[in-house]
């Protein structure tokens, strides 16, 4: 991949969505990596709490939120995002608990 340009430096729109395609691979290369350590994290869970650490869970969120207050980017928005993966993390979770042993 070719390094991303400064968005000050690009050009035309074709430079920024070009910018933007490229960072939203690397985004989904890292969910890809995170998903690998959220399916192998199941094999140290031993209960339907477990899975669902609600203290974890708000714990994961308040930090995403400073996180993205430290990066002046929308908190509310990075929790929404984080909120809606955990979810979708906890329900596949669930699906590998109940079928672990079969």
């Amino acid at each position: 991949m070719k390094p991303v340009k400064n968005p000050k430096a690009c050009e035309n729109i074709v430079e920024i969505r070009d910018a933007i395609d490229q960072i939203d691979r690397e985004i989904i290369e890292l969910f890809a990596k995170r998903h690998a350590y959220v399916k192998e994290i199941v094999k140290f869970k031993n209960s339907d709490e477990g899975i669902v650490a609600i203290e974890r869970k708000e714990q994961v969120l308040k930090q995403r939120r400073a996180w993205a207050e430290e990066r002046a980017l929308d908190p509310g928005m990075m929790e929404d995002v984080f909120k809606l993966l955990i979810e979708k993390n906890i329900q596949m979770q669930f699906e590998l608990y109940n079928n672990k042993d079969k």
